[in-house]
């Protein structure tokens, strides 16, 4: 089960009988604020190691939440609705209440996502009311090819079968009604674009005048190098890390820490632990050197267990007969269907 090292704090969401979990590091005053969201099936544990890495520096709180029915934080009633619009809601309530507190200066947000929660900081920065000055997404770029959800649907497969919802909830320390909704397609409720290549989140960050930085794996099936290099075209400035061996999504090492804080632009007082050192200079030369792919040798952690998320490494991309017919047949209308909603 994930579970997280560090103590888990309430945040009581407003009129409703249910709380959002979260840790935190630095002082609650600090004017710097980075907020961590994780992926689908994640809880804020997959953010441990970057807290620890933060603790040290000056000026910075960092933040890891657990979305509803994960981790610590209270379910839906009955244990159900499940939606993207739900997670941001509640994150909106988070941010406005617990980040920007009324009578306090409003300081400088940043939000840091994996994958869903990637897509969720995009819909964060397109409303100036969530004061989000910068974004840190890993492994998702400004687009999702339709094969490439079906690749992380497929990629929740062990021994050849989808685990059962109790499996998942115990595996991923989630709710049973949050392994069932993920497999809906009507998990995903936001406004969005598309084309017959895929989801489009791009036109959120049309007017976004703050920073934009990427952490991607080189062996990724969602955040391919073509989505790589369309959020350079549109983020020239971007900053972007690629993790040589990682599939979906980047785990979290010492020199992926060191990035997102070094990024930051503010004094790491704590340095990056026993990450070897060539990655670490090489790291800081491209940070150095402003916007650039990098094309080291930056070796994981560990490699990361199917069941960890719904993102996966990304191996088989065709559907199979095996595939639930609700979910293939929304994939079916979204290839059929150009139209923008």
């Amino acid at each position: 089960m994930t579970l997280s090292k560090f103590p888990s704090l309430q945040f009581q969401i407003p009129k409703a009988h249910r709380h959002l979990a979260f840790s935190a590091v630095g002082d609650a005053h600090s004017p710097h604020v980075l907020l961590c969201l994780p992926g689908l099936l994640e809880t804020r544990a997959t953010f441990d190691s970057l807290l620890q890495d933060a603790e040290g520096v000056q000026g910075l709180r960092v933040v890891s939440l657990d979305l509803c029915g994960r981790g610590d934080s209270g379910p839906l009633a009955d244990d159900k609705g499940y939606t993207m619009q739900v997670y941001l809601e509640d994150t909106e309530h988070f941010i406005r209440t617990q980040l920007m507190p009324e009578g306090q200066p409003v300081p400088c947000i940043e939000v840091l996502g994996t994958s869903m929660g990637g897509i969720l900081a995009m819909y964060l920065a397109h409303d100036a009311r969530n004061h989000i000055s910068g974004l840190t997404l890993n492994d998702i770029g400004l687009d999702l090819p339709w094969m490439a959800i079906y690749g992380l649907y497929d990629g929740m497969k062990k021994a050849g079968r989808l685990p059962t919802p109790e499996e998942m909830a115990e595996k991923l320390n989630v709710s049973i009604g949050v392994a069932l909704a993920v497999q809906s397609p009507t998990h995903f409720d936001l406004p969005y674009r598309k084309d017959w290549k895929g989801m489009q989140f791009g036109h959120l960050l049309s007017g976004f005048k703050g920073s934009v930085r990427l952490v991607h794996g080189s062996d990724s099936g969602v955040c391919t190098a073509k989505e790589v290099k369309d959020l350079q075209r549109e983020f020239p400035k971007a900053k972007v890390l690629e993790v040589a061996g990682a599939a979906h999504p980047v785990p979290f090492n010492a020199a992926v820490n060191k990035f997102v804080l070094k990024s930051l632009g503010l004094p790491v007082a704590s340095a990056a632990k026993a990450e070897p050192a060539v990655a670490l200079t090489q790291m800081d030369m491209a940070l150095d050197a402003g916007p650039v792919l990098l094309e080291t040798s930056v070796a994981t952690d560990a490699p990361v267990a199917v069941l960890q998320s719904i993102e996966p490494p990304v191996e088989a991309l065709k559907p199979t007969p095996a595939q639930p017919p609700s979910l293939w047949a929304w994939l079916k209308r979204q290839l059929l269907g150009t139209k923008e909603k």
